[in-house]
Order: structure tokens, then C-alpha cells, then sequence
């Protein structure tokens, strides 16, 4: 099955020598020095007439590296796609040739989620994807691609494919991820220019939620932040699991600055890369149990001084305290729970965010509150009980998706189940804490998601890691 060029003719040359030439114009135009292993990057989709030469600085980047995979990223315009349509099988062709499908990657990918599937229609006349490939063609050699397109702007969703593909990507050493993007699109060039300045400054800390917040914002104006946002938010995720601290902006210009028309219509462009040091230090962070990252002693008791401070202020007051922290760690958008006990070992409360929506100590203060005041199985603690209460705080690691229950481990995993709207989740500490085996942690997740205690052998199942302490330890 080869898919053919949809946009050949009228947003690059038809012609296989006039395409070829005209990208090495672009190229020739050009001159970047980067120091690193490129891991990714992110390039428009614009007629090559109004982004072409923006894009180059970003394939100039990666000429002649030695990349055999290729993820292609991108937004589907005019298909709407429940999750991801991911291109499973065949060869694409461009007039400089055929690239094949890395149909091997793209059945590992597959098996992570329901969410990534193949949906024809996303791609039978989709460009974004389409135009990145005679780029890719002349300047690096002998690749396969993974095209995936989606719409999709939750964070909770975009998580899933951003974890797959760090899973997947985790032991070779071959690969960037190339996302497709212009950036702001409506009649206000001088905006056009203030937008895509912003929109840089999202994209080099990695930002990706307050990326995915400023383009609604965006969107609710009438205009948009970055059309491929969502497929930047990704990139940006898996970026952040590898290690990578900021993005590197090669160029930024609008369709204003190239044609000499600041007035009507105005699209942003910009080209960045995303790359390891020199000295190779951006490797994947995630260990063999799971674990992103290490907190050190320090960290642990900064976090369980901010839940005890947030509850203490909390429940007297009725206030939640600000706090300042300094590490990077903490910093770091993760899940966590917070959990309490009293000092008999009774639970009296635990909530937790699954999702790595916010920094750490915000997380950790979030929930200390809400463990004190919103779990339905308690009554909101009152200020009397304070002092009878130890914290616990449990870290969570991303999810990975379960295919056999033989992958779990009871005493490192923890669980999660869903099917359909229903969904339950139980910490690593519980079936230790109860001296359950695995098929009876395994039932009581099913039970935690009000399911049938066999639910689990037809249900979605992810297990995660946690790094679990405190106050008494």
C-alpha cells in the first residue's frame, strides 16, 4: 500500500528536480551550528513558498545524521480522530521517492493504547505530515517513518501516546521525533509577532500545559497559538522524559515577514530542536522499575513539610499557603498522592492526582487538601485531629500500559483499571499493606472502579511506580 502525495503541486513542486533544487536553495541559505544529538524537533507545514526556508533551519540541523526512525507528529485538519491515527502500514511517496513504514515500531506502539489506532481517512488528504518528507529525503538517508495525526488537546490523553513512545524510543539510539506546526494564525500581524514570541518561550522550558492553555486562549479570541500544538505538547513530553531541559529556537518569522504583507491574514513559522549534550547526558531518566526521577532526602522532607504546613494552615484557617522551592525536581510536572494515617495505622483520608498536571510541591499541596477535606469516605478532619495524623506521600511514575498480567510486579506496581467511564487505582503500598497476592490485588483494583472482580482480564490495566515515604520513617 503506497499513500500518494496529496499536496504536490501546489504546496511543493510536482516536479522531482524542481523540488529537489528548490530545497536546496532553503538549505543553502542556511547556517546552524548545534552541539548534541538531536532527539527532536519541530517544523511548519505552511507552503513551502511561505515556510520553506523557515523549515530548512531545522532540516539543516539534522543533514546527514544517522537517523533510521522517524516519528512524524502532526494535527489532523480536516478528519476528526478520537484519540491517534497512526499510518500502519506500506510507503509514502513524494516525487523524490518512497519512504517506508516502520511497521515493526508501529505495532509496539500500538499495543499501548486503544487510543492509537489506524484511521485511513486522517491521512488520505492530510499535508502536514506530507510536507515534511522531501526534507527528510535530502538530508538524511535510508529511514523509515511513523505518521501520526490527532486532535486531541487533553493533556490526560496526549499523555498516553507521549508515554508509549518513550517506552518505545527508550533502547534505541536512531530516532527523532519531527512535529509538524505553524503557529498563529489571524489578521493581526504585529499579534502575529507578540503570539509566536510567546509561544517560543512555551516550547524552550518545555512547557507544554501552559502551552495547551495559552492556545485555547488563543482559539476563544478567534485566532490560534500554534495549529500543531497538541502534536507540540507531545513532542515536548517525551523531550522532558529524555532528559532534555530546554528547547533550542532556530528561527521564528511569519508569512507577513516573507511575502512583504503585514496586513490581512498572518500565519507564524518557527523551527526548533530539542538536543542532547555533547556529552550525551540526556538520556532517558526512567529506570528499569519505572522511576523518572530521584528525590533526594532534602526533596522528600521540603514535600512533606508543605503538606503538613498546607493542612495545618488549611484547616485552622482556611487558607493555602504559598510556598517557594528552589529544586528542579520539584519543579517537575508529576503525579502524586497524598495520604493520611492516624498514628494507630488507620487511613483517614488519600487523594491523588494521576495525571502530571502540575509542578510537584503544588501537586503535593493540592492534595494534602484534599485528603484533609474531600476524600467521601471521611469527614473533613478538624483541628483537633492535626496532631494525630502522619502524611504519607506516594510519586508516581507514568503509566505503562499492562498486555499479561506476568508484568506485574506486587510490592513495586501500582494499578490502574478502566473500561469505559469507569476506572479505579490503588497505590504499590496497598496489596503490601495487606498482604493480598497478585490475583487478589488485581481483584481489588476491579472492585476499587466498581467492576467485577475478574474485569481485569478484559479491561485497559496500567501499572505505575511510586516512590513512597513519610513522616515516621
Amino acid at each position: 500500500m503506497v499513500r500518494k502525495p496529496v499536496v504536490a503541486g501546489s504546496f511543493y513542486p510536482a516536479d522531482s528536480s524542481n523540488l529537489s533544487s528548490t530545497i536546496d536553495q532553503y538549505l543553502s541559505h542556511v547556517d546552524v551550528e548545534v552541539e548534541g544529538e538531536i532527539l527532536g524537533v519541530i517544523s511548519p507545514h505552511a507552503g513551502y513558498v511561505y515556510s520553506g526556508q523557515t523549515a530548512a533551519f531545522a532540516y539543516k540541523a539534522l543533514k546527514d545524521k544517522n537517523k533510521k526512525l522517524v516519528i512524524l507528529l502532526g494535527p489532523s485538519h480536516r478528519y476528526y480522530v478520537k484519540g491517534f491515527s497512526i499510518y500502519d502500514e506500506g510507503k509514502w511517496e513524494t516525487p523524490l521517492g518512497t519512504v517506508s513504514i516502520d511497521e515493526d515500531f508501529v505495532s509496539k506502539l500500538k499495543s499501548h493504547s486503544e487510543l492509537i489506532v489506524n484511521e485511513p481517512e486522517a491521512h488520505s488528504q492530510e499535508h502536514s505530515l506530507e510536507v515534511q518528507l522531501p526534507f527528510l529525503q535530502k538530508v538524511i538517508e535510508d529511514f523509515k517513518i511513523v505518521p501520526i495525526v490527532f486532535n486531541t488537546d487533553q493533556p490526560s490523553t496526549l499523555s498516553v501516546l507521549a508515554n508509549a513512545l518513550s517506552d518505545e524510543l527508550k533502547n534505541r539510539k536512531d530516532w527523532v521525533i519531527v512535529t509538524s506546526s505553524d503557529l498563529y494564525h489571524g489578521h493581526d500581524y504585529n499579534k502575529a509577532k507578540a503570539v509566536t514570541g510567546k509561544v517560543d518561550k512555551y516550547i524552550q522550558r518545555l512547557d507544554y500545559e501552559g502551552l495547551l492553555e495559552y492556545d485555547k486562549e488563543m482559539r476563544e479570541s478567534g485566532a490560534c497559538a500554534a495549529c500543531g500544538c497538541s502534536a507540540i505538547a507531545v513532542l515536548l513530553q517525551v523531550m522532558k522524559n529524555f532528559g532534555i531541559a530546554k528547547g533550542k529556537l532556530l528561527e521564528r518569522t511569519t508569512s507577513g515577514d516573507v511575502t512583504g504583507e503585514t496586513s490581512g491574514y498572518v500565519v507564524g513559522y518557527g523551527a526548533w530542536v530539542f538536543l542532547e549534550d555533547k556529552k550525551g547526558k540526556a538520556k532517558s531518566k526512567k529506570s528499569e522499575s519505572g522511576v523518572d526521577f530521584d528525590l533526594t532526602s532534602e526533596d522528600k522532607e521540603r514535600l512533606l513539610t508543605i503538606a503538613r504546613k498546607t493542612i495545618n494552615e488549611y484547616i485552622r484557617n482556611d487558607k493555602a499557603p504559598e510556598f517557594k522551592v528552589e529544586s528542579e525536581v520539584l519543579q517537575e510536572k508529576c503525579g502524586a498522592f497524598v495520604t493520611l494515617k492516624k498514628k494507630n495505622g488507620a487511613l483517614r483520608g488519600c487523594i491523588g492526582l494521576i495525571v502530571a498536571e502540575k509542578p510537584l510541591y503544588l501537586a503535593i499541596r493540592d492534595m494534602a487538601i484534599a485528603a484533609a477535606t474531600q476524600d467521601p469516605r471521611f469527614p473533613p478532619v478538624v483541628s483537633s485531629e492535626i496532631d494525630d495524623i502522619e502524611i504519607e506521600i506516594s510519586v508516581l511514575t507514568p503509566m505503562q500500559k499492562v498486555t499479561n498480567a506476568d508484568e506485574i510486579e506486587v510490592g513495586r506496581d501500582g494499578l490502574m483499571i478502566r473500561r469505559g467511564f469507569m476506572s479505579g487505582l490503588l497505590l504499590p503500598q496497598v496489596p503490601v499493606e495487606q498482604g493480598w497476592d497478585k490475583e487478589t490485588f488485581l481483584e481489588h483494583t476491579c472492585y476499587k472502579a466498581g467492576l467485577p472482580s475478574d474485569a481485569w482480564k478484559s479491561s485497559e490495566l496500567w501499572k505505575f511506580q511510586a516512590i513512597v515515604f513519610s513522616e515516621k520513617e
